[in-house]
């Protein structure tokens, strides 16, 4: 970089600057800053060229954005002209292609001294500042001691952020410029109760039936909404294992005696269902330290030394859970909590054994799981980070097999700046104790400034419905 003093004329005139006067002898102080040079990891030159796809940061989690600076020639500048480094990022607007001032991020300013043993500058770049999604470019810049000779009498300092620009873009410059791209994942859509929809939890009822000696068929007199308790004596029964049901028809796989007592606990609000999950431990539990524990619904925690359930969907928020072991219902708060970062991990006090049947009884978030009683179920939605811009679509799917493997519905919602909370419907249909699927698909497709697709795909948990009344067939 040259740097030049004003010129002015050396005569009586001193009042009149840079006029065309006769023989006037003119005289100008310049002098050239070398600049460092530097190298740029998480960041690239930027040349929409050659199928170029640029240096892309899609954060899930992460709270930063790694930058490495590594100044590789004309370091002898910092201590020549006692200079000092800093950066600036600047976001492209596509409405005007250009990437605009002000900065959305500004540095600190770095002395020499702090890396000159490796020539290295290393920075995390805090997402929260960048206005995410987008295109970005870093700017350095030096601040020097002015190497002309009446400048450096009086002590002043050349800062070249003063002299910003570039030739495309607005401001980019190629020769000194670097270029990244920083967006958030697709998030994962989560499950909400419908507002419509949504009376007191823990709407409960409890019948009581005193069955005959060889009784193997009982009814429940009431409409239930998603899964319901059956006890014998005192203990719990699993279904399948211990009985079937269509609709409110529950046939015993064992005949009752007269002095037994059967007790069914279900819901009858018309909001929550009641849902219930089934664990029949066949094989040694898998065990690993935390967050581990994949798609196991069993598990070992070899980080705490406790055993863990996890249930199939995420339970409803301060709401109670109840946990039944081979019939025995255990205390919660005593054999058995909730993990307070994962609301679907159920922590034991006890062991888990093969050969042990674990219900776990619970309201989800969604009011839309377990018994199906309407041909048309809404399903309400909600995702962690709004979208920045319309370049991203929801897809509600059903299916009849929880690998969805066979979509029978999808319909499209597409986003909606700055909003968070999403609804739709599908359509249900079967006859009664028709299992079907359904799940919330998220794509984001956000489009580089040349023209490049960054994809990201989440999907929501899966949610089981089982038909419950053939009304549901109606016309």
């Amino acid at each position: 970089m040259r740097y030049q003093e004003r010129i002015y004329i050396q005569n009586d005139n001193c009042s009149v600057r840079n006029k065309d006067m006769l023989n006037v002898n003119m005289s100008s102080d310049m002098c050239i800053f070398v600049s460092p040079l530097f190298s740029m990891s998480g960041a690239s030159k930027l040349d929409c060229v050659s199928g170029f796809t640029g240096t892309s940061h899609v954060i899930s989690t992460a709270t930063t954005i790694p930058l490495t600076f590594d100044f590789t020639a004309n370091t002898n500048t910092f201590t020549a002209t006692n200079a000092t480094f800093k950066f600036e990022i600047y976001k492209y607007n596509s409405e005007v292609n250009q990437f605009l001032i002000p900065s959305v991020y500004k540095s600190n300013i770095y002395q020499y001294s702090g890396f000159s043993a490796t020539s290295i500058i290393n920075q995390s770049i805090p997402v929260s500042g960048l206005s995410m999604d987008g295109d970005y470019i870093v700017k350095g810049f030096y601040m020097f001691d002015a190497c002309t000779d009446f400048l450096n009498l009086l002590g002043k300092k050349v800062d070249t952020l003063s002299y910003i620009g570039g030739s495309t873009y607005g401001i980019y410059d190629i020769d000194l410029d670097y270029y990244f791209i920083a967006t958030t994942s697709a998030s994962t859509p989560t499950f909400l109760l419908t507002p419509d929809n949504t009376p007191p939890p823990n709407n409960l009822f409890q019948q009581v039936i005193l069955p005959v000696s060889g009784q193997t068929i009982l009814t429940i007199t009431n409409s239930y909404l998603g899964h319901f308790i059956l006890t014998l004596n005192g203990l719990v029964l699993a279904p399948d294992l211990d009985y079937t049901y269509t609709g409110n028809v529950v046939t015993l796989n064992a005949e009752a005696v007269s002095d037994d007592i059967i007790t069914v606990i279900y819901t009858t609000g018309t909001g929550n269902n009641l849902n219930g999950d089934n664990i029949f431990v066949t094989l040694p539990v898998v065990s690993g330290t935390t967050n581990n524990e994949g798609s196991n619904l069993t598990y070992f925690n070899t980080t705490t030394g406790k055993y863990e359930i996890y249930t199939l969907v995420t339970p409803y928020a301060n709401q109670s859970i109840i946990v039944m072991i081979n019939g025995a219902t255990l205390a919660n708060g005593v054999d058995f909590y909730q993990s307070i970062t994962n609301p679907k991990r159920i922590i034991l006090e006890g062991n888990i054994l093969v050969g042990d049947v674990i219900t776990i009884v619970y309201f989800a978030t969604t009011n839309t799981i377990g018994g199906l009683i309407t041909n048309m179920p809404v399903v309400t939605w909600a995702i962690a980070i709004p979208p920045q811009l319309v370049n991203g679509i929801f897809t509600l799917q059903a299916s009849t097999a929880s690998t969805f493997s066979n979509i029978y519905y999808s319909s499209v919602t597409e986003y909606i700046v700055g909003q968070t909370v999403y609804s739709d419907s599908f359509v249900a249909s079967g006859l009664i104790g028709t299992k079907l699927y359904y799940r919330v698909k998220n794509e984001k497709n956000y489009v580089t400034i040349c023209d490049n697709i960054i994809n990201s795909v989440a999907y929501s948990e899966i949610i089981p419905l089982i038909v419950e009344t053939n009304a549901i067939n109606s016309y």
